[in-house]
């Protein structure tokens, strides 16, 4: 149910989780827990908890809205994840593209001003779309991302594809002359929840800062890895 509003800007995240069947067992259990310790981390800070509109979009065989963007409130009840099915990555991009699109649409008719939007993606395996279906998803990030529609955040976790991710990541000036890509591969499943705390602080930079604070991932947590897309 949609919160009552408040007159802040609003910055939306969606949070894109791999939910295929190679998710069973620790990792769904720990993007579980992460979602708990998100909600409690938004509620201990009282400018994302006014600002950082939160939606989650889960993908395997298909792609599903597990919560519409909104505000987290005490009562907000986040979803229980469910594990099953192939790695459809295309669907569920295109789904969390589509939830970012509508909001950014329902600002402008309410009159709201917002930031960026964020997609985050978490996943552990390699996609089971065609390499065409991958190369129309690419060509649709790099453009959407050139036109500052939202930034893309990819994270993979072991078995996860890094080449692809970090195709499908949005590219600098300097990685396109280069034909580079970089995405984030995360230490472990336990560190999904630490992984959401550097983008809400990043937000919380760009809220406080204008758009110029850089916050640094931790080693730990994730580390950027840059490919050569031209392999």
């Amino acid at each position: 149910m949609e919160q009552a509003r408040n007159k802040d800007q609003k910055c939306p995240v969606v949070i894109l989780l791999d939910t295929s069947g190679s998710m069973s067992g620790k990792p769904i259990d720990e993007l579980n827990k992460a979602l708990i310790q998100i909600k409690e981390d938004i509620l201990n800070d009282t400018m994302l908890s006014n600002r950082l509109e939160v939606g989650i979009v889960a993908f395997d065989d298909d792609a599903r809205v597990e919560r519409p963007i909104d505000l987290i409130s005490p009562d907000t009840d986040l979803p229980i994840l469910n594990i099953g099915g192939v790695t459809n990555l295309v669907a569920g991009m295109n789904k969390a593209i589509e939830l970012v699109t509508d909001r950014k649409n329902f600002y402008k008719t309410n009159g709201e001003q917002y930031y960026r939007p964020f997609i985050v993606l978490f996943t552990d395996g390699a996609p089971t779309n065609t390499p065409e279906e991958i190369e129309q998803l690419d060509q649709t990030i790099q453009q959407l991302s050139d036109e500052k529609r939202f930034i893309f955040l990819p994270f993979g976790v072991d078995g996860a594809d890094m080449q692809l991710l970090a195709k499908i990541a949005a590219q600098t000036a300097d990685e396109r002359l280069k034909n580079t890509g970089t995405a984030f591969a995360m230490k472990d499943v336990s560190k999904f929840a630490e992984v959401f705390q550097f983008v809400s602080a990043s937000i919380s930079g760009i809220m406080e800062k204008g758009g110029t604070q850089a916050v640094q991932l931790p080693p730990s947590v994730a580390t950027p890895i840059t490919f050569d897309l031209s392999t």
